[in-house]
């Protein structure tokens, strides 16, 4: 089975902000974890706790973000949350999905979402976020 992994890099997924960046780190790192999991077949119930945790995390990161949004006043702050919202009940859906089925295929798909979702929200909204506080002075 294919390991979708990504690889942290600072110039490319980092947006200025220390605290995010730094999230952002850690998401790359348990997206890399999960998928290394999948293509080894571990048992579900590690992967279960592998996913609930992702969510758990996505949870805390989503709210450092709309704190800082609504602190610094940012103007698309509606539709980014909206989008946080849309990320995680997409993200919810597939590991419910996953936990309630015994393909690996799905598990698969997990991957490769997560993969895929990491790099198009740190790559767009987020470093839109990033530039938007930056010139708000935080770093």
């Amino acid at each position: 089975m294919r390991k979708h992994e990504l690889v942290w890099n600072k110039d490319r997924h980092g947006v200025g902000i220390a605290l995010i960046d730094d999230q952002h780190r850690q998401i790359i790192e348990r997206v890399n974890q999960i998928a290394g999991a999948v293509a080894t077949a571990v048992k579900k119930e590690t992967l279960k706790e592998m996913l609930e945790d992702m969510l758990l995390f996505v949870c805390e990161h989503f709210a450092v973000e709309e704190r800082l949004m609504a602190e610094h006043g940012y103007p698309d702050m509606e539709s980014h949350i909206q989008e946080h919202l849309k990320m995680y009940q997409q993200l919810n859906n597939l590991v419910k999905t996953v936990l309630r089925t015994t393909g690996r295929d799905k598990a698969a798909l997990v991957s490769a979402y997560l993969s895929d979702w990491a790099e198009r929200h740190i790559l767009l909204a987020d470093k839109e976020l990033g530039g938007f506080l930056a010139a708000q002075g935080l770093s």
